[in-house]
């Protein structure tokens, strides 16, 4: 089963009604992109719809394809639902919402779940055609991640491929260069669960639809965490070089920690 997350009315409800549509410039776009879960929560308690849209699209597209990462982005998808967000599908939220319970009830009633694949705008590494582990990798949400697992999710499982034949890559693929490091948790778990490093697909398209889409052809996930030197991707130096370290040591059993490290000749 496929469910492609076009966020229309087919994939979240909008209580028969026609929704309200905000600009860009109002005040909620900017607490998105913080974070800010106390000014989302003041914008609802004011009476701004959660169910709004924004260019066409529900407003909670724009929490979930953006490019902040962090422990608060669940706390944000909490307010939306606290104040009414009307989402069709269940396990999804759970997951978004890094919730463990909720998505252990789901699977109790429907173990089929844990092999659903969805299709989300990402800044970063794809989420076409991915499963549920896929999306706690990229958010790092370990309470659901721990569930799908148990209930028999393929920490190998991979992505869809694109009309390029692009994709194919696992849910660790979504950690070894995330934002800030800030995947580091569903790393460490998908190495302890014996996640594959030697897994190479035939490119990704990094940050597709942005100013920052980039190309990265033939990689695996000790490559692919190399990337997060190009200058686009703002990722630090010595961070890239410890996880580069973890994982040649964990696919290889090779103890190496590169010495040039920030580059001399670049500094």
């Amino acid at each position: 089963m496929t469910l492609e997350l076009r966020f229309s009315r087919q994939s979240i409800y909008f209580r028969g009604i026609i929704q309200h549509s905000i600009p860009y410039d109002h005040e909620i776009v900017t607490q998105i992109e913080l974070h800010d879960v106390e000014g989302i929560r003041r914008s609802f308690s004011q009476g701004l719809d959660p169910n709004s849209l924004l260019g066409g699209k529900p407003l909670i597209q724009e929490l979930i394809s953006e490019y902040t990462r962090g422990p608060r982005f669940k706390e944000c998808v909490r307010v939306f639902g606290d104040f009414g967000l009307q989402f069709e599908d269940q396990a999804l939220l759970a997951i978004l919402m890094d919730d463990g319970d909720a998505i252990r009830k789901i699977i109790g009633r429907n173990s089929e779940i844990v092999k659903s694949r969805y299709t989300l705008r990402c800044a970063y590494t794809p989420l076409f055609e991915v499963t549920l582990l896929h999306v706690c990798a990229e958010f790092n949400h370990l309470s659901c991640a721990i569930e799908l697992v148990a209930a028999g999710a393929d920490v190998n499982a991979k992505a869809g491929l694109d009309t390029f034949g692009f994709g194919g890559h696992t849910p660790i693929f979504h950690t070894v260069n995330q934002n800030n490091n800030l995947s580091a948790d569903m790393m460490d778990y998908l190495l302890s669960r014996d996640a594959d490093l030697r897994t190479s697909v035939d490119g990704l398209i990094w940050g597709r639809g942005y100013d920052w889409e980039t190309f990265i052809p033939a990689v695996n996930p000790i490559s692919y965490a190399m990337m997060g030197s190009l200058p686009q991707m703002h990722r630090d130096e010595r961070t890239i070089s410890r996880v580069v370290s973890t994982l040649m040591k964990h696919a290889y059993g090779i103890v190496y920690t590169a010495a040039n490290v920030p580059n001399k000749y670049l500094s």
